[in-house]
């Protein structure tokens, strides 16, 4: 559990942000609020369930809350049992919102919860700020309902592309950095570190990827299972297995060389301290647990562990001998080898049977001593009248043990939840190795190799991308991408201008840059040749025309909600993403519009921008704002032959292309000769607009410049007095 209070704006910037990091599936709200309906909207723009509950449980008292907090939390050993002594339920806010909580899941009402909660508070400043928006626009995440089995995960969005995890506790981190990048520059640097290492030894990898990590179970699973009570000798058996494989791994992280070993001990030293913390449970399973049971699928208490299991034992050995010795009889008579040709076997659906290869079938189809139960690519499964109740016999004792073995296995069930607390934390440590083995598949298997990028901690904004790629498109077959550089510095480029013709990259270009600064923020390695960045408080993000009908607004106010949060949230620490904004409106409404956005992202909050456009006019910019730069997605025009080379240039592109593009889709030819013949007029019209601006705007100048006296018009270097330049700037405007 954790809590978290702040101060937020009045458009609930925070609030947002917390929602992206956390991931949460409902929120809790009074029925009764004044903000109600504008914190719903924002819910249901991020796919959060609202319900609503009375006023009044919100204003719960404050000893009721602790009450149930000392009920459910797990205290440190030393810390004094009373969630009154705990930091965090000064957070009056955050304590009265937890009280609702807790009684809307009734978790004081299931034993099993009492003692396994910690109270923590969120810190959401350790995080990168993500909005819902440059999540969807860097297809963070596969389509709902995707299988991580599926080819289509791997290449359909980030996540996909990084997660190789082989355990379900890795996939559910990854997902969780996914959506949690840092801002932490040392956690980073470790995780940076891990990677490198499993890069570059491919023997430690490859075995701890192919054949340890994918044998583990989900530990998370069973401890549920533990703590409500429902797990069986089977859940206590799959624990053990843990204990017994994680050592292996251990042995493969050992090395002499010190600076490796300053590198695994992030991971080596937390697993090794869990494993000792493990001993005594090791301990309780091989003195309780019968283990040569367990290699014939049973889960059985030690016989010598009570004296009626002991009885009921020797009895399952007698009839179990009698199928052995029937066993050697039946491979006499069909003329077989007991134990190679002819086995016995079980299996739940037909106790105990003999079976033979599909080869020998013949030895037994005529003789009414055995009846066949099926024959299946492994072999012809049947049984003979005294086969089947001696499998009866042993069931029905078996039966019997395990009812005898109830109260001892309610017992170490008892005792293994104690084991909770350095169970979770080897959950845990299991989950981040995998995490960055997978990052270090994923680096390695790409198609060009990532890097490892580097970061600064402090010091002027900078990131030097040299040719990026987009880490799903250089996965699909036939595509051979097109790399690009993206060089940013504070002190001279913030902001860049992208034109370029559809269809011809600008957006997989800004995307490509967008997750390369988030993949190296959660510990990943990059597709680039090299890649250098200061650490990112925000990645932010309007990419794409989105109507959403299902919450009553329009591509439009989509677009300004998106972009005004941009604007409140973006620092100079921050990296920006916007394609085609303004195209909702009128053409000259949106130029505006997408002009004082881009010119107050340059000026004022002086973050790095990648600012796609059709809009020809904001080129301009460049000439007035000086960290501003225009590079263009580069194409050639041959006759009527359109060439899209997906490559960053400097400078601008004049046309965006559109009738060529509507050529190559096939569009009927008299749609596009009308559409060439509109273009024409409209351009034309824009020329005689454009003369008529200038000859304004020059008839203006020389009106103020025959006010002014005092500079020489004859000189080589023309100059003007500042006293004459305050005058004139005063005209102007």
């Amino acid at each position: 559990m954790a809590v978290i209070e702040f101060v937020d704006d009045d458009f609930y910037t925070e609030l947002e942000a917390l929602i992206v990091v956390t991931g949460p599936k409902e929120c809790l709200l009074p029925s009764v609020a004044a903000e109600y309906e504008r914190v719903e909207q924002i819910m249901k723009r991020n796919n959060v369930i609202v319900t609503t509950r009375k006023v009044k449980e919100f204003m719960k008292d404050k000893v009721d809350v602790i009450d149930s907090l000392n009920k459910l939390l797990r205290f440190r050993e030393g810390q004094h049992p009373n969630a009154n002594t705990i930091p965090e339920v000064s957070k009056s806010l955050a304590l009265s919102a937890l009280g609702v909580i807790l009684n809307y899941l009734e978790l004081t009402q299931e034993p099993g919860n009492h003692g396994q909660f910690r109270l923590e508070s969120l810190d959401s400043n350790r995080f990168v700020h993500l909005d819902a928006a440059a999540v969807s626009a860097l297809n963070l995440f596969p389509n709902p309902g995707t299988s991580v089995k599926s080819n289509a995960y791997r290449w359909q969005s980030v996540l996909g592309v990084l997660d190789r995890c082989r355990t379900p506790q890795g996939h559910r981190l990854m997902a969780q950095w996914m959506k949690q990048p840092l801002q932490d520059y040392e956690i980073i640097k470790d995780r940076h570190d891990i990677v490198e290492y499993f890069v570059n030894n491919t023997i430690v990898r490859s075995e701890l990827y192919d054949n340890h990590l994918k044998k583990l179970p989900d530990i998370m699973f069973v401890l549920k299972r533990l703590l409500r009570r429902k797990a069986s000798l089977q859940d206590i058996f799959r624990l053990y297995q843990v204990i017994l494989r994680v050592p292996r791994m251990l042995t493969l992280l050992e090395t002499n060389d010190l600076e490796s070993i300053a590198v695994l001990n992030n991971i080596y030293n937390p697993i090794k301290d869990s494993l000792n913390d493990l001993k005594l449970f090791k301990s309780m399973v091989e003195q309780i647990i019968d283990l040569q049971a367990v290699e014939h699928g049973e889960y059985l208490v030690k016989a010598d562990f009570d004296s009626q299991l002991k009885k009921r034992k020797e009895e399952m050995d007698e009839v179990y001998s009698k199928m052995k010795h029937h066993l050697s009889t039946v491979a006499k008579d069909i003329g077989l080898d007991a134990g190679s040709s002819i086995k016995l076997e079980f299996v739940s659906q037909h106790g105990y049977h003999f079976r033979i290869t599909l080869k020998d079938e013949t030895l037994i189809r005529k003789n009414n001593s055995y009846r066949i139960l099926d024959a299946v690519k492994g072999g012809v499964r049947f049984i003979t009248t005294k086969l089947q109740d001696y499998s009866e016999s042993f069931a029905t004792l078996k039966i019997a043990y395990e009812e005898q073995q109830q109260t001892i296995v309610a017992e170490v069930i008892r005792v293994a939840v104690g084991y909770v607390e350095p169970w979770t934390m080897l959950n845990s440590q299991i989950a981040y190795l995998d995490c960055l083995v997978s990052f270090a598949v994923s680096a390695s298997t790409a198609p060009i190799p990532y890097v490892r990028p580097k970061m600064y901690r402090e010091g002027p904004s900078v990131l030097k991308l040299i040719q990026v790629r987009h880490p799903c498109l250089e996965l699909q077959e036939d595509v051979n991408y097109i790399a690009n550089d993206a060089m940013f510095d504070a002190k001279e480029t913030s902001t860049y201008i992208i034109t370029g013709p559809n269809m011809g990259g600008k957006s997989t270009y800004i995307r490509s840059v967008g997750v390369t600064v988030l993949m190296a923020h959660i510990g990943s390695f990059v597709p680039c040749e090299s890649a250098e960045m200061s650490i990112f408080d925000c990645i932010l993000g309007r990419v794409g025309a989105d109507d959403n009908f299902t919450k009553g607004l329009s591509t439009f106010m989509v677009e300004m909600i998106e972009t005004a949060g941009i604007i409140r949230r973006a620092t100079d620490r921050s990296l920006v993403i916007i394609d085609e904004l303004g195209r909702g409106t009128s053409t000259y409404e949106g130029c505006g519009i997408a002009w004082s956005i881009a010119e107050c992202l340059a000026k004022e909050s002086k973050c790095f921008t990648l600012f796609a456009t059709h809009f020809q006019e904001i080129t301009d910019l460049a000439s007035y704002v000086e960290n501003v730069k225009n590079c263009h997605m580069q194409a050639i025009v041959d006759g009527e032959c359109l060439t899209l080379l997906y490559q960053v240039k400097p400078g601008v592109m004049e046309k965006s292309f559109g009738i060529q593009v509507a050529k190559l889709a096939n569009f009927p030819p008299g749609v596009i000769k009308l559409a060439q013949k509109f273009y024409n007029e409209c351009e034309d019209h824009r020329g005689v607009i454009k003369e008529k601006h200038d000859t304004d705007c020059l008839a203006v100048l020389q009106k103020c410049f025959s006010e002014i006296d005092n500079f020489d018009c004859d000189s080589d270097n023309f100059a003007l007095t500042p006293d004459a330049l305050e005058r004139l700037l005063f005209l102007v405007n």
